[in-house]
């Protein structure tokens, strides 16, 4: 009988000539590793960049036309800040006048400027004009007070000034001025331009609306 004869392995064949023994060694499969997915991160930088001009179009755009538009919108914010808060020439005392006719105060007549400085710690010197019409007596609590300011720069200390004036008053009368706690606490208080107000009185809301005639 013949004896058979089997071919060996080409693959054997190659492991031996690399590996100099016949001995064939154990080789791990190749994995192929799964790749991240990157397309939503891909259309987020898009969105962002799709609303964007181009460099190019931003750089053609000459320096004075953005000069031009910057100024104009600086223009109107100036206007519509002087539209809402206009600067009057009007006379303090022609104010005053009619802001006391339409208040009511019946024989009451305006106080010294030192008066100013006692309720109030205002030194009328440093405005354009300050007139105050003070209660006639303790148990009085009828007053006026308009002030003329120089520049808005004052105005937020003659109005922290006559807030504490007010808080005095009602202090002084906790507990028995009820009808006097009830006009202090109606009283008006208002700036408009270069002008304060302050009216406690039964007409203060008329005398407010002849304050704002007046200017």
């Amino acid at each position: 009988m013949k004896r058979i004869v089997f071919p060996k392995r080409q693959d054997s064949k190659r492991d031996e000539a690399r590996n100099g023994s016949g001995n064939s060694q154990f080789r791990f499969p190749k994995v192929k590793m799964p790749v991240r997915q990157e397309s939503g991160i891909h259309a987020s930088r898009q969105n962002r960049t799709e609303g964007a001009l181009p460099y190019e179009k931003l750089s053609g755009i000459p320096c004075h036309y953005i000069k031009y538009a910057l100024a104009a919108v600086l223009l109107i914010f100036v206007i519509l800040d002087m539209v809402n808060d206009p600067v009057s020439s009007a006379k303090i005392e022609t104010v005053a006048e009619n802001v006391v006719k339409a208040a009511e105060f019946q024989g009451m007549e305006a106080a010294e400027a030192r008066m100013v400085k006692r309720f109030y710690g205002l030194n009328p010197k440093d405005y354009e004009g300050a007139v105050l019409y003070a209660p006639i007596d303790n148990m009085d609590a009828h007053e006026m007070l308009l002030v003329k300011l120089k520049d808005s720069s004052q105005k937020k200390q003659v109005q922290d000034a006559i807030l504490e004036r007010l808080d005095t008053q009602l202090k002084s009368f906790q507990g028995y001025g009820a009808e006097q706690t009830a006009l202090l606490n109606k009283h008006v208080l208002l700036e408009r331009g270069n002008f304060v107000l302050y009216v406690v009185g039964e007409h203060a809301s008329d005398a407010q609306e002849a304050f704002v005639k007046s200017l």
